[in-house]
């Protein structure tokens, strides 16, 4: 296709890359004398795909701002069917151009930042969420600005995945919980998705990860991020706290828009860089020489930091952030030179660990010589006592997830399970005596000193009646299985379990739960959704399977509309203006439109989320 006239105008010159629904050349326009980038719809899509694609086209062409890539043209080939025209920008994308430059100093990357909220400042204002934020989507010109690019296909490709299999299918590191829950969207999701670039240039990764995409939706949508202050040391307060703001899973939690995250930037920025808009300027002018600089500033804060800590005997957290200095200035003899001089004396010990923590050291190195107990029995005690792992979001050990993510087996995990919703319920049971505890040696029946010792060689048998045990001699019998209901869960989509009022996680981490018999009130919870209830009363040994799909909540929407005017949402008549009432629509896009009685025909886009009431004014354009 390389070398063909499209449309009469464009000279395709070569394939500048290629996605799932179009291609992008670079292409000269041989009205204009100008090379432009031409994305060309690929050939057989779906009627609707085309017109979608028409549609946010144009709305794009509006967003007349420098951080916003331009459309200058949207044309029909007649044999290549639909494309679009786009300004060509010299230079790479955000993660080529981020490679470069790594380690990002703080400064850089609320700078970053900022750029990238002022183009969804830009979108958000028109009524466009772009829906597929993340590095690859983001340009960088040569000497600036930044550019953020492909608002229409993003849109349309979900659209696509999301009709004709269920499933959303792409960039899940980026996505918002909403998203990959129910496919809802809003400005908010935007702005998660800054967040999840802004910590990635921190620290190289994204904040969440997982072996194959399940892993990584389970944890996307039940565990909160971490902290940007602990995985990059350096990072300022002010910075980690906005960046974790806008990784909340709750959105309503984030800055609610692009305008007001980049109120929030400009905050963090002008105490370290001045104007946001003169930085930017002569960072993009001076990308290297700005980096070393702001990096050195870094170095030496880290290297303050470091000092203080290891005067205070804060060893592991100096040791972290010296670590940080020293990847900023590999080979630094300061840094070197402090990470040498950590004390490992008696005293280094007493500074570095708690009162508390260094009598529990204490008791298991006595108990370890005196009782005969290994290192794996101890190990063994400590699993006892964290087994009752609570299954909840803000859960962030990745073991512990591992863990909860599959039904605990044995009957001591079992009666734990089920102690969490019945405290009636014995856990853990303490050994009788006489009874062997783990880790302890096997003997004979008897106090513990008879036990360990030697018996004698002219012992006499002991007589055929023994005496009648004792209240203390009686075992305390664990619970079985067969004491039990099983209850497996499946919900689409995700939700929180409550037995009994009590929250037992949620799914689709939480697949099964151990039930005492007898009545209880399970409930299904999503806040996008209408919960469901239901009455169970299980027997002992009974296993239940429960498949439920909640049902998204509607929207309620208030269309205003000139006087007299014809409602239409999504090309359906809804009434005449004013309408009585407001108007309840499924979460996602629709198109609003009046026509007045003129003739004139007014239009809106609007991404509606689930549960929420939202005002829409149909008026003609100034």
């Amino acid at each position: 296709m390389t070398g063909d006239l499209l449309a009469g105008r464009y000279q395709l010159e070569q394939e500048l890359g290629r996605g799932g629904m179009a291609t992008v050349y670079l292409a000269l326009d041989l009205r204009l004398s100008r090379r432009v980038a031409v994305k060309v719809l690929h050939p057989g899509m779906d009627a609707r795909f085309t017109e979608r694609f028409r549609q946010e086209a144009e709305v794009v062409a509006s967003l007349q701002h420098p951080n916003v890539l331009a459309v200058h043209d949207l044309g029909e080939d007649a044999v290549r069917g639909p494309f679009l025209v786009c300004e060509w920008v010299q230079g790479e994308n955000l993660r080529g151009w981020a490679r470069r430059l790594a380690p990002m100093p703080p400064e850089a990357v609320a700078l970053l930042g900022w750029e990238l909220a002022r183009a969804l400042e830009a979108a958000h204002a028109r009524g466009v969420v772009h829906r597929d934020v993340k590095p690859e989507n983001v340009l960088v010109a040569r000497g600036g600005p930044l550019k953020l690019a492909d608002f229409g296909i993003a849109a349309l490709a979900d659209r696509a995945r999301l009709t004709s299999t269920g499933a959303i299918i792409g960039s899940l590191a980026y996505m918002a919980p909403e998203r990959i829950d129910t496919g809802a969207w809003s400005p908010a999701s935007d702005v998660y998705a800054v967040g999840v670039v802004l910590f990635e240039l921190s620290t190289g990764s994204t904040p969440h990860a997982g072996e194959g995409s399940a892993r990584l939706a389970v944890s996307v949508m039940t565990r909160d991020a971490p902290s940007l202050v602990d995985a990059a040391p350096g990072t300022p307060a002010p910075l980690g706290a906005l960046v974790a703001r806008c990784l909340a899973r709750d959105a309503r939690d984030r800055p609610v828009d692009g305008a007001a995250l980049v109120q929030e930037l400009e905050a963090v920025l002008r105490p370290w860089v001045g104007a946001p808009a003169e930085a930017a300027r002569a960072f993009f002018q001076a990308p290297e020489a700005c980096v070393a600089r702001w990096r050195e500033d870094g170095f030496q804060r880290l290297l303050g930091e470091g000092r203080q800590l290891l005067a205070s005997g804060q060893g592991a957290r100096a040791a972290r952030c010296l670590n940080a200095a020293l990847a900023l200035q590999p080979g630094s003899p300061e840094v070197l030179a402090l990470l040498r001089s950590r004390p490992v004396t008696k005293g280094w010990f007493r500074r570095a660990w708690p009162e508390h923590k260094k009598g529990i050291v204490a008791g298991v190195v006595l108990a370890g010589v005196l009782g005969g107990l290994g290192i794996g029995a101890w190990r063994a005690g400590e699993q006892e006592v964290s087994a009752p792992v609570a299954l909840h979001p803000s859960d962030d050990s990745t073991a512990k997830g591992d863990a909860a993510a599959s039904p605990p087996t044995g009957a001591s995990s079992r009666a734990t399970d089920d102690a969490s919703a019945n405290p009636s319920v014995i856990a853990s049971p303490t050994p009788a005596a006489g009874m062997p505890t783990r880790g302890a040696r096997p003997g004979p029946p008897g106090p513990a000193s008879a036990s360990r010792s030697r018996p004698s060689q002219d012992a006499s048998p002991r007589p055929a009646t023994a005496p009648e045990p004792t209240s203390q001699d009686l075992p305390v019998r664990v619970p079985d299985a067969q004491d039990f209901a099983t209850l497996t869960v499946a919900t689409r989509p995700w939700a929180e379990v409550f037995v009994d009022d009590q929250s037992r996680g949620y799914t689709p981490r939480l697949r099964e739960l151990r039930l005492s018999p007898g009545p209880h009130r399970i409930r299904f919870a999503n806040p996008l959704c209408e919960p469901v209830e239901e009455e169970l009363d299980v027997a002992p040994g009974e296993t239940i399977s429960r498949e439920v799909s909640l049902r998204v909540r509607d929207a309620e929407v208030t269309i205003v509309a000139p006087e007299a005017s014809r409602v239409f949402v999504d090309g359906l008549e809804v009434g005449v203006a004013p309408l009585r009432a407001p108007v309840k629509l499924t979460h996602g896009g629709h198109l609003l439109s009046a026509r007045d009685p003129s003739g004139r025909v007014l239009r809106q886009s609007l991404d509606a989320v689930a549960g929420t009431r939202t005002t829409v004014v149909l008026e003609a354009s100034p």
